[in-house]
């Protein structure tokens, strides 16, 4: 009976563990010429998010924190639900994925000046491993286009 008990224990352990995705993290922050109500608020507007994240197709709000989305991960369309699970307003958005592919993020806002926000943006995902920062700073660099042309015409 012993015998038996540790083999199959010996085959349990042996036996090669599925394979997980690698997860992936990445940082990028940007200085903004705007005031933090201002991003914040951009931001926050969720359904616009494609305006400047390149890989987001489409947001639709489901609920006050759940959103469908379609992305281009890796050169083809996905959907998904995203749950926004942490805002703060003024400060901090977080989210994650709530489909099989993962990914979360965070992004804060803090003064710099009256007219200077700084944006921090903190991704974890198994898409695009190589490219992920190079990323996040590419749709930081558009978010501040996009909120300092709107900023100039108010």
């Amino acid at each position: 009976m012993h015998g038996s008990l540790f083999e199959n224990s010996t085959e349990a352990m042996n036996r090669a563990p599925a394979v997980q995705p690698a997860i992936n993290a990445a940082q990028q922050f940007v200085v903004v010429r705007a005031p933090i109500a201002r991003v914040y608020e951009q931001w926050a507007r969720i359904e616009d998010l494609p305006r400047f994240i390149t890989s987001l197709r489409q947001v639709r709000r489901i609920d006050d924190t759940h959103f469908s989305c379609v992305w281009h991960p890796n050169g083809e369309d996905k959907q998904g639900i995203f749950h926004i699970v942490l805002q703060i307003p003024g400060r901090r958005i977080a989210w994650r994925t709530i489909s099989n592919d993962f990914m979360s993020g965070v992004v804060s806002f803090e003064p710099c000046s009256e007219q200077e926000t700084e944006v921090t943006l903190k991704v974890r995902s198994i898409f695009d491993p190589p490219n992920l920062s190079r990323r996040l700073e590419e749709y930081l660099g558009n978010f501040k286009r996009l909120v300092e042309r709107a900023e100039g015409r108010e």
